[in-house]
Formats: structure tokens, sequence, C-alpha cells
């Protein structure tokens, strides 16, 4: 849990701008990794959403977006990776939290 109980509201960049800063970070070497990575950005984007209205309690960050860019690219199962990177961390406000998350993560990653 953060140690601020203050929230700070910022814009994350938009979802092509997001692609090309993880580039900056990833070799992306085919065009299902880049689509693995695009379905990722979705996913975070409609995690900020819900966490900006208070529907779940935490945002991802930029970081997230290139960690699971790193292990797609390694060679990871785009859901698996989107399982580790954005669903786990919700386990620490519950149960009914992370299946929230993982619901969301099952429609994107059919």
């Amino acid at each position: 849990m953060s140690r601020f109980p203050i929230r700070i509201m910022l814009d994350y960049p938009p979802e092509e701008t997001e692609l090309e800063i993880i580039r900056k970070h990833v070799n992306i070497n085919n065009i299902t990794q880049e689509e693995n990575i695009r379905s990722a950005i979705k996913l975070a984007s409609n995690l900020r959403k819900a966490a900006s209205l208070e529907e779940i309690f935490y945002s991802p960050s930029l970081r997230e977006t290139i960690a699971y860019s790193k292990l797609v690219v390694s060679g990871t199962n785009a859901k698996d990776a989107a399982e580790i990177v954005f669903a786990n961390v919700y386990h620490q406000w519950g149960e009914i939290e992370y299946r929230k998350v993982m619901d969301i993560i099952a429609s994107i990653f059919l």
C-alpha cells in the first residue's frame, strides 16, 4: 500500500505515445508482439480510467507497460504477462478487486 494518503491525478500520454515510449525500452521483434503490447496499453488505459472513477484502487504506470512488454518480447504468453504485471498488484485490496481486474484482462486477451 502507498505510504502517502494523497492522490495526485496526472494524465497519461495517448496510447500511440505510450507505444513510442515502450519502443525506447524494448526491441519489438514482430507484429504479434506489437499487437499484444497495444492490447496491454489498452488494458492499462482501462485500468487507469477505472481508477480515476474510483472503481478500483490502483492505476498502472508506464513502468508496468514497459515491464509487460519486456516479458512478451522474452517469450511470455501475453495473457500470462498481463496477469503477472497488471493483476497481481490488486491482491492487496482483496479478491473482489483482483477479480475485477482479471475480468478486464480476460475481455482483452481472449
